[in-house]
């Protein structure tokens, strides 16, 4: 299957997952949700980004390069031990906090314990393992397979949690089939590791595959520092919210309603970047103008989505999210200028080319100026203070990892984006936030 195939095949798992998680929130409140209950799904959500995102992206990321450089005959080989090595790692992970939930969610400065938690983690349990086996599938042609998994995945997400609710049963409830999907999905994948997959290793003399899975663990440490530090940026938005109102469950899902990303703009981003690191990997200046050119069709729907959304929000923001979260859409509108941050591929090109050890300190300075502006714009603009910290931050994070790419590989912007383009688009998106607000 050619690049843009495997790419489209991508967008589409990644766009039936996050479909899955945006349809239960616009029916949240139309089933009659309480906000209180609504936040703490939002702040679930949140806990189980904190927990995963760094460690997971961060191997999910070294596990693409080195699916790039593997042999194709040992590929399924690597491909098992690299799911049951994040399965390993989910246990471990999930068993800490679990042992220390009380320190951990008084760190996230959550007034108390959140509805069905040890529920929620039996999901994050299969959730994590999921993201090697998907992109297994995809990097190895296996597309249909890849597509009905996605469309089953997506589908059992949203009626375990949703039918629940639907017939009368409160959040715990529905927490508790969730729980009972998330089960049966982790054992499904677990067989497919164990039993499908399992077979000789051809050219054994070659090497073992623990050792390429340790070498693979040794490439995503510094991946994975990087993207902790990632999620440490992200979750302090958050964390600030829920000092500065004290915990309060219903302002958190206010601020969270509103920093909602585009539509599947992670769906799309993440399906394209899946191929193009393998890519640039193996052949370099080729691979980079596939970025370039994949990255330019991303400009004309994603910008134009986000042109169309933040003109037209006064028309359908309560239609869809209900009066319920009427103080949200000043936050989104903001939160969409992110998406020029979004569109920057810098840190794509560094992961391909293995540039890779200091990126965490790039993620350290961001955290530092986004915490700095927070604090100093939430006690006089409040949540606007907070988001408009975070826009900044973001834009000065994607400059310098641009710039640290051009210093560390002569490799310029140009050479993997299309900035004609892009300059007009980000304009034109700023301009219409200027009109509108």
């Amino acid at each position: 299957m050619t690049s843009s195939g495997l790419v489209r095949a991508g967008q589409f798992n990644q766009a039936a997952r996050q479909g899955a998680y945006i349809f239960i929130a616009l029916a949240l409140p139309r089933l009659g949700v309480p906000t209180e209950q609504i936040g703490a799904w939002e702040t679930l959500l949140f806990i189980g980004y904190v927990l995963g995102f760094g460690w997971t992206t961060g191997l999910l990321q070294g596990f693409l390069v080195k699916m790039g450089q593997a042999d194709p005959a040992r590929t399924a080989s690597f491909a098992r031990a690299a799911v049951l090595t994040t399965a390993v790692f989910s246990v471990g992970v999930l068993a800490m906090a679990t042992v220390f939930h009380s320190a951990v969610f008084k760190l996230l400065q959550l007034s108390g314990e959140p509805v069905g938690w040890y529920f929620f983690f039996l999901l994050l349990l299969s959730r994590w393992p999921s993201y090697c086996f998907e992109q297994a599938l995809l990097l190895t042609g296996r597309v249909r397979l890849l597509t009905g998994y996605a469309v089953t995945n997506a589908l059992g997400l949203v009626l375990s949690l949703l039918t629940p609710l639907y017939l009368g049963h409160n959040l715990v409830g529905a927490l508790q089939f969730l729980a009972g999907f998330a089960g049966a999905k982790a054992l499904l994948i677990m067989l497919w590791a164990l039993v499908v997959t399992r077979k000789p290793i051809p050219d054994p003399k070659r090497g073992k595959v623990s050792d390429e899975v340790r070498d693979w663990v040794r490439l995503s440490r510094p991946l994975m520092a990087y993207a902790t530090v990632g999620a440490l940026v992200s979750a302090v938005d958050p964390w600030i919210v829920n000092y500065w109102s004290g915990g309060d469950e219903e302002v958190f899902a206010i601020f969270r309603y509103g920093v909602r990303e585009l539509p599947f703009l992670a769906a799309l981003i993440n399906g394209m970047t899946v191929v193009a690191i393998p890519v640039i990997t193996r052949e370099g200046a080729p691979g980079l103008r596939v970025l370039r050119d994949q990255s330019r069709r991303l400009f004309h729907y994603v910008f134009a989505l986000a042109l169309v959304l933040l003109a037209s929000a006064d028309y359908w923001w309560t239609l869809i999210f209900t009066e319920t979260f009427a103080a949200s859409l000043p936050i989104f509108r903001t939160f969409l200028l992110v998406v020029g941050c979004r569109l920057v591929f810098a840190m794509t090109v560094l992961t391909a080319l293995h540039e890779t050890r200091r990126l965490y300190l790039w993620g350290l300075l961001e955290l530092l100026v986004n915490i700095i502006l927070s604090l100093a714009l939430a006690p006089h603009y409040g949540l606007m203070g907070i988001v408009w910290a975070t826009v900044i931050a973001s834009y000065f994070h994607e400059l310098c990892l641009v710039l640290y790419l051009r210093y560390r590989t002569r490799t310029s912007w140009r050479a993997y984006a299309d900035l004609r383009w892009y300059a007009l688009y980000l304009v034109g998106l700023f301009v219409v936030y200027w009109w509108v607000v």
